[in-house]
């Protein structure tokens, strides 16, 4: 039988166990206030291409007396910046809820630094960080992008013999971890969330088909033909270049290609398919220049009949009003050949330089775990990337929209990582105008898939 001291430890077994375990702390910086969220918020693209704008106006104005125009530039400055600064303190304030959470379960004091919201700085931080050898953070939330840059550097301490055993592994989707949070048997990543790339369909319009369901391919082609008309499109997608990376693989997969080998005929279908939709007249060469949000409200608009969205947007589309059964909703993935949707998140991972392993491991174990999960779910409305609480009692009680459709697709749909590559966002952007390129006939269908093998070959680790 082991021994153990009961009155404790004494200061000296207290200085060498801080020496070898660290503190029981993991540190941090104060969140971002609303107000330097706000001023963040003017440093997007977007934002400052209409400031530019803004700016110019302004100069001209008393010239032209445009007042109207300057006035609707400056509104759209207001609410974009305004609006995106909301959401990101009421995420804030919502992931600090969950972190006390946590403190109360593992008896850690946790300390929280927030990142930059710009993607670039905040990768370009998260990656000073590591590439530094930076011991004063422990635990880093990454995304699938980062994941798949950072997982071979030895940047990240694994986690397989400590949080993710092969006891809390099986709970989690199988294929996206093996393929997005592993390097060999090492796993180096806990899941914060699960996000589900899904069909979408308009229950107005199956009537237009004939349709009460779309099961197959065929159904698909029927679905989207019988509502293509009149400026109106039976499909209809975010084909801007760093997005169309999504769809392009999710078609792939529908068709049974491998997005990593462009000689595949069944990869070289699923482009040629998109394509045809587009000369068909059945997807709009406009969505060129469109990310998300301007397909979601021509969706809402009833502009599409149909997309491929993230289940986290579903809050976005109640809140349209169109969301429900015999409206705007969740369909299965229809089977072409495979039955598949991608599936992405966030997750916790452990800096190799940290010096407080033990304290880290300890939230981490705690972040796996049903109720860290059942928690984050309460706190922030996300999905539990767990499968078994998704399923679970506990998680129907928190009445979240489109719950039993997002469950079906667990258990129906085969949910795969996205096609990564170390240098991802390079690669999603060369693909991506290579792609655009291809759909407005600058690009033959042979000297697409040969560009974009080459970039295969130069960018993706196999």
């Amino acid at each position: 039988m082991n021994k153990y001291n009961k009155n404790g430890l004494s200061d000296k077994e207290v200085i060498k166990s801080k020496e070898k375990y660290g503190t029981n702390e993991i540190k941090k910086s104060k969140t971002n206030s609303f107000l330097s969220l706000l001023i963040e918020s003017l440093g997007d693209p977007i934002i400052k291409i209409l400031l530019i704008a803004l700016a110019i106006k302004v100069v001209f104005l008393f010239r032209d007396f445009d007042w109207f125009e300057t006035l609707g530039i400056l509104i759209a400055i207001f609410l974009a910046s305004f609006i995106s600064s909301i959401s990101e303190y009421g995420s804030e304030k919502a992931f600090d809820e969950y972190i006390q959470k946590a403190e109360e379960a593992t008896g850690l004091e946790i300390e929280t630094i927030a990142c930059p919201t710009n993607t670039d700085d905040r990768q370009a931080k998260i990656t000073t960080i590591l590439s530094s050898g930076d011991d004063s953070i422990d635990v880093i939330t990454i995304n699938d992008e980062m994941m798949s840059a950072f997982k071979n550097t030895g940047y990240l301490e694994p986690l397989q013999d400590t949080v993710m055993t092969p006891e809390v592994m099986k709970n989690f989707p199988e294929k996206y971890m093996k393929e997005m949070t592993m390097v060999g048997d090492n796993a180096y990543s806990v899941p914060c969330f699960m996000d589900i790339l899904a069909f979408w369909v308009d229950e107005e319009k199956m009537a237009n088909a004939g349709l009460t369901e779309i099961k197959t391919k065929e159904d698909f082609e029927k679905y989207v033909e019988a509502n293509s008309a009149d400026g109106k499109y039976g499909y209809g997608d975010a084909w801007e270049k760093t997005y169309v990376f999504n769809s392009i693989g999710t078609f792939v997969n529908l068709f049974g290609g491998d997005y990593y080998d462009w000689t595949n005929p069944k990869t070289q279908e699923a482009v040629k398919f998109m394509y045809d939709m587009m000369k068909n007249n059945e997807t709009p060469i406009s969505q060129l220049a469109d990310q998300y949000d301007p397909m979601m409200q021509k969706f809402f608009d009833g502009d599409y009949a149909s997309i491929f969205m993230y289940v986290g947007a579903i809050q976005t589309f109640v809140n349209s009003g169109k969301y429900g059964a015999d409206k705007q909703h969740i369909a299965p993935m229809p089977t072409f050949e495979n039955k598949t949707a991608y599936m992405s998140t966030w997750g916790y991972v452990l800096n190799s330089a940290s010096k407080n392993k033990a304290a880290a491991e300890k939230f981490l174990k705690y972040a796996a775990s049903e109720q860290g999960e059942l928690d984050y779910t309460e706190m922030t409305s996300r999905l539990p990337a767990r499968t078994d609480v998704l399923e679970s009692d506990e998680l129907a009680a928190m009445d979240l929209p489109g719950l039993d459709e997002i469950r079906e697709y667990v258990a129906d749909t085969e949910l795969l990582a996205r096609p990564m590559a170390p240098q991802a966002m390079e690669f999603i952007i060369e693909m991506g105008s290579l792609f655009q390129q291809y759909v407005s006939d600058e690009l033959t269908l042979d000297e697409f898939c040969k560009k974009a093998q080459q970039s295969v070959d130069t960018y993706v680790v196999k």
